[in-house]
């Protein structure tokens, strides 16, 4: 099964992100350097950086899983206030999950591999539901699944712990739904400046190209030149980093 703490790019996805990375970034060495060999260096960049698209489809799967997980746990507490066993309504909320999310998705895929080992072989569904929290990283996974089985071993109430997890699983989703919308304006507000000085330089070069003929000749422009293309790089990073926020 998948483990979502990574994320292995697909053919398809390395094909486009290096398609787009290499000529945006070919494109900056050109206006910061003003020479096709700095450019094709530019463009080596998109290697390191390709962790940082890896990891941005794994927050985005992460976030799909979630959201999916939901929408299953409330399938999960009916079918258990309606007297079903766990691993029934896990069996009921997959079929759920998939007309919703399609056969290909994650949860679907999560779901329909518990319920399947259970009916083939009677396998441990709880500690498959453990595993698939373990391997998610998701909080409300791994405690859903805790709260279960302490219920199994003890005789705890089921249909008690199914609900109040699905209402725990919502505040807390709105909640971070909220920090999002706070923090979307700054983060558009770091890309706006990040932009500028970068805008800025293009515009000069097209109205102006002798104006800044000393920082393309001279080795003393070329260091001003990567200074500042350094400059607005780490900051652009460091931005991002301040403005991940997780609950």
């Amino acid at each position: 099964m998948t483990d979502y703490h990574f994320y292995k790019l697909k053919r398809d996805e390395l094909i486009r992100y290096y398609l787009a990375a290499c000529i945006l970034l070919a494109l900056l060495g050109l206006l910061f350097y003003r020479n096709l060999v700095m450019a094709a260096f530019c463009s080596l960049a998109a290697i390191p950086l390709k962790r940082f698209y890896a990891d941005h489809l794994r927050k985005k799967r992460l976030e799909k899983l979630q959201e999916g997980f939901k929408d299953a746990l409330y399938s999960i507490s009916g079918s258990v206030a309606a007297g079903r066993q766990l691993p029934i309504a896990i069996r009921e909320a997959a079929g759920s999950v998939s007309s919703a999310y399609g056969e290909d998705a994650d949860i679907t895929a999560e779901l329909k591999h518990i319920a399947e080992v259970y009916t083939e072989s009677h396998g441990d569904a709880y500690g498959l539901l453990s595993d698939f929290g373990y391997r998610s990283g998701l909080e409300e996974i791994s405690q859903f699944a805790q709260s279960c089985s302490i219920c199994r071993r003890c005789g705890g109430d089921m249909e008690a712990v199914a609900l109040k997890s699905a209402s725990l699983l919502l505040d807390r989703m709105e909640l971070n739904r909220e920090i999002k919308g706070l923090i979307s304006q700054k983060k558009t507000d770091i890309a706006l400046l990040t932009l500028m000085p970068v805008a800025v330089l293009g515009f000069l070069n097209l109205v102006s190209f002798s104006y800044l003929e000393p920082l393309y000749t001279g080795a003393q422009g070329r260091i001003i030149m990567s200074c500042c293309l350094a400059v607005i790089g780490f900051a652009l990073l460091w931005c991002i980093r301040i403005t991940e926020i997780s609950l």
